[in-house]
């Protein structure tokens, strides 16, 4: 597992590199639209949520999926090895942008502790429920296959955002609705390994 997850490192900061400068740029601006500024908190998120799926994509297209047959790793192993390698980066963009939203918050005077801790619940829930849609469709059906259902998530994610910004509003996500969360990224990453196990390569 320690071999798969480094293998993934690698990738991320070889084959990744945009999605860090993207993301490092929407949170530059963010202080410049003053208290209307939730577009670029939550989309440098959901765009990082998706990182496994990019990940897996490359594994496809160098047919190390194939190769990894012939190596002492299971198809349970694989697959964990992206959804931990998602979590990993979900927690290091959500650690970012909670320091981001704190000064944010502070400089324009609007900082409450419920105010606050409701925007990063939203964070953490909206980066699990994106790649737990999406992975199992992945692991069934190949990135090529899936990839009618990946723009289906990511146009949905933009539409949400898109509406979220333009009328000022701002998720309301209670503890329990992150747990529900939690459950379906866990209930997601047992079916994709159900997909994997049974999908032929």
């Amino acid at each position: 597992m320690k071999g798969l997850l480094l293998k993934d490192f690698y990738l991320l900061t070889k084959y990744c590199r945009m999605i860090f400068i993207f993301v490092f740029v929407f949170l530059v601006c963010s202080p410049f639209f003053g208290s209307d500024y939730t577009l670029f908190i939550f989309y440098p998120c959901a765009i990082v949520s998706l990182i496994p799926m990019s990940l897996y994509s490359y594994d496809e297209r160098e047919k190390w999926c194939d190769y990894s047959i012939t190596l002492p790793v299971s198809k349970s192993q694989f697959v964990s090895a992206k959804y931990i390698m998602g979590l990993l980066c979900n927690l290091v963009m959500i650690f970012i942008v909670a320091i981001v939203q704190a000064i944010q918050m502070i400089n324009t005077g609007v900082f409450t502790r419920s105010g606050y801790f409701s925007i990063i619940v939203s964070l953490l829930s909206i980066c699990l429920i994106a790649p737990s849609i999406l992975m199992p469709f992945i692991f069934k059906f190949g990135t090529e296959k899936g990839r009618i259902v990946y723009f289906i998530v990511i146009g949905s994610i933009c539409a949400l955002l898109g509406i979220l910004s333009s009328n000022h509003l701002q998720f309301s996500i209670k503890l329990d609705g992150l747990l529900t969360s939690v459950g379906i990224y866990i209930a997601s990453w047992l079916l994709s390994i159900h997909f994997y196990k049974k999908r032929e390569l």
